[in-house]
């Protein structure tokens, strides 16, 4: 589980520098793909913030930040996920983490169902800002699961 969750967060790494790298050569600053790549990027932090319990408050969910501290943000909470999860002692990730959510209403969920979750949740922003990628005439990258297995 532990190698399967550490593949996850790299492909998701990926995927986040294919995006940061498309916008980054298009000179693009438009408002709504960064305001979702910061959304996204954030929400990283804060899921392992909370699953650390740490605070969350230094990451508000919805602020827009410029490409080059996303970048920056992206580095360090990839590093951070993988740090944890290598360090994890148990591989399963079924131990309950108990957590409020962003209007401070309280949680339980099992490690493996967060993790499974930032992924997923990182997959769906990123797919929403192909939409617009595509819209404004911008040649999305390929970020799919399978095309990263591809290239190992």
């Amino acid at each position: 589980m532990k190698k399967h969750f550490i593949d996850l967060f790299k492909y998701n790494d990926w995927a986040n520098q294919r995006i940061i790298i498309t916008l980054e050569e298009n000179e693009s600053d438009d408002y709504q793909m960064l305001l979702l790549l910061s959304h996204l990027i954030s929400s990283q932090i804060v899921w392992l913030n909370r699953i650390k319990d740490l605070p969350t408050s230094p990451f508000p969910l919805w602020e827009k930040y410029k490409l080059r501290e996303l970048k920056t943000m992206n580095e360090e909470s990839t590093s951070n996920w993988l740090n944890f999860i290598a360090k994890h002692k148990v591989d399963t990730f079924t131990e309950l983490i108990f957590y409020k959510n962003s209007k401070g209403k309280k949680f339980e969920s099992t490690l493996r169902e967060i993790m499974t979750h930032v992924v997923n949740h990182s997959t769906y922003h990123r797919a929403q800002m192909v939409n617009i990628m595509k819209q404004k005439q911008i040649q999305p990258p390929v970020t799919d699961y399978i095309a990263y297995r591809r290239l190992l």
